[in-house]
């Protein structure tokens, strides 16, 4: 299905009631866009998902709907298969989602970010821009991240400078 904004929409993809997405989307094959949040007690909060234009969800992707504010994602982001967006998450502009990261709920992901296949972000952290977090890392509560720096491990260190743009 196209959108009367030209975004494309899987047959398949389940977006829930209170989602908007921006101009020129690609939502992929069996998305879950805009569901309850997986957080005890807070289920039945729909603060829905905005999604920015030109943003590509590439397909089996979960975004789940905000509890106190929309989950955002930003304009020209790509998320790839089998990531997690959890709650109230704010994802900015151009930021990648490798196939398998995870995001979890109130994260903040700078514009420019580059998080890899099967990272995971703990809850309530945020991850300045331009940062690039390495396959399997471990982004914790602990963590002391700087802007346009690259990391890895579990849980994660700085590996140097990054240049995305």
């Amino acid at each position: 299905m196209i959108t009367d904004n030209n975004t494309y929409i899987h047959p398949t993809a389940v977006i829930g009631p209170n989602v908007v997405f921006g101009a020129n989307c690609y939502i992929g094959p069996l998305c879950i866009i805009g569901y309850p949040a997986e957080w005890k007690g807070f289920e039945k909060n729909d603060c829905g998902v905005r999604v920015g234009g030109g943003t590509r969800i590439t397909g089996l992707v979960t975004i789940d709907a905000g509890t106190t504010e929309p989950t955002i994602i930003g304009k020209d982001c790509y998320i790839m298969k089998h990531a997690h967006v959890g709650h109230d998450a704010l994802i900015g502009d151009c930021v990648t989602l490798s196939c398998g990261a995870k995001i979890g709920g109130h994260v903040v992901i700078g514009p420019y970010c580059n998080i890899g296949l099967n990272a995971v972000i703990h809850q309530k952290v945020t991850i300045p821009p331009g940062c690039m977090i390495g396959a399997c890392g471990f982004v914790g509560k602990k963590s002391e991240l700087k802007e346009f720096h690259k990391y890895a491990g579990v849980p994660v260190m700085c590996l140097g400078e990054n240049h995305p743009l």
